[in-house]
C-alpha cells in the first residue's frame, strides 16, 4: 500500500528525460510549421479565400499544438487524467477544424473525404462518454 507521502512526493515529480525531449521536439516542429505557414500565407498575393480559411486552420493547430507543448513543459510534472481528456478534446476539435479547412482550400477533394470521419469520430467519442458517465 503507497502511503500519502509518497503519493504526494510522486505528484511532483519532473518530467522524465523522455518526454521533456519529445515535448521539445513537438514545439519545434510546430513552431517550424507555423513560421513556414505564416511567411508562405504573408508572402502570396491574392489567395482565395478557402486557401486563406485553410492557412489560418493549419496555423490554429500548429499554435495550440505549441502552447500544449509549453504548458506540459513550465508543469514539468505528470499530466493528470482530467489533462489528458482536455488534451484529447484540443486533438479532436483540431482535427476537425483541419479537415474542415482541408475541405475548403482544396475545393473538397482533399479535406471532403475526411469531414465526415471527424464528425463521427467526434460522435463516436461523445457517445462512448455518455456511456462511462452511466456506469
Amino acid at each position: 500500500m503507497i502511503s500519502a507521502e509518497e503519493t504526494i512526493a510522486g505528484l511532483h515529480d519532473s518530467l522524465s528525460l523522455r518526454r521533456r525531449v519529445r515535448s521539445v521536439v513537438q514545439l519545434c516542429g510546430a513552431g517550424a510549421v507555423v513560421a513556414l505557414v505564416g511567411v508562405l500565407w504573408l508572402t502570396e498575393d491574392r489567395l482565395p479565400a478557402r486557401a486563406q480559411v485553410g492557412f489560418a486552420a493549419i496555423l490554429l493547430v500548429g499554435l495550440g499544438v505549441m502552447a500544449r507543448a509549453v504548458y506540459v513543459l513550465r508543469q514539468r510534472g505528470h499530466l493528470f487524467a482530467k489533462d489528458r481528456v482536455i488534451a484529447g478534446w484540443i486533438a479532436s476539435g483540431f482535427a476537425v477544424l483541419l479537415s474542415i479547412g482541408l475541405a475548403l482550400a482544396g475545393h473538397g477533394r482533399l479535406g471532403l473525404p475526411f469531414v465526415p470521419a471527424a464528425v463521427a469520430y467526434l460522435l463516436f467519442t461523445h457517445l462512448a462518454k455518455r456511456r462511462l458517465e452511466r456506469r
